[in-house]
């Protein structure tokens, strides 16, 4: 099933708990492309765009703006979304993987040459869509 991006940020925030995550953080965190890599489905049905720093679901950017760069301690959506068994536990691992990285740590990741981010940035060009099946390869690579 796939979800609504701000649902799956509220999910990271609530794992935070005591050492909560800063805006960028939350809109770097990968739980989309760790779902493609290794399940072949995505998690959320938003579209990923290529902005200049970096890949983002423009929702969750706009959701979480006016934090600016302070800790996210509440929800940012209203109504909260269910995840299954394997899409709890994904994002439970991304946390826990890359959540201690800072959000400019996490940038630099995104931001690496053949990242879906620098394919789509520098052959379409900015603001342009990140298709779900170079987010998949990627991950895949990743994985293997």
């Amino acid at each position: 099933m796939e979800h609504d991006a701000r649902a799956v940020a509220d999910n990271l925030i609530e794992m935070s708990g005591e050492r909560p995550l800063a805006p960028l953080q939350i809109i770097k965190l990968a739980c989309h492309g760790w779902m493609l890599g290794l399940y072949g489905r995505p998690l959320v049905k938003q579209k990923v765009k290529a902005w200049m720093y970096g890949p983002i679901i423009p929702d969750v950017y706009r959701a979480l703006k006016t934090c600016r760069a302070n800790p996210v301690t509440s929800r940012i959506r209203i109504t909260p979304e269910e995840f299954d068994e394997r899409e709890s536990d994904l994002i439970r691992q991304v946390h826990e993987r890359y959540g201690i990285l800072t959000g400019v740590q996490l940038s630099r990741l995104t931001h690496a040459p053949g990242t879906p981010w620098h394919e789509v940035w520098y052959g379409p060009g900015r603001n342009s869509t990140i298709p779900n099946h170079l987010i998949q390869r990627h991950y895949q690579d990743l994985a293997a």
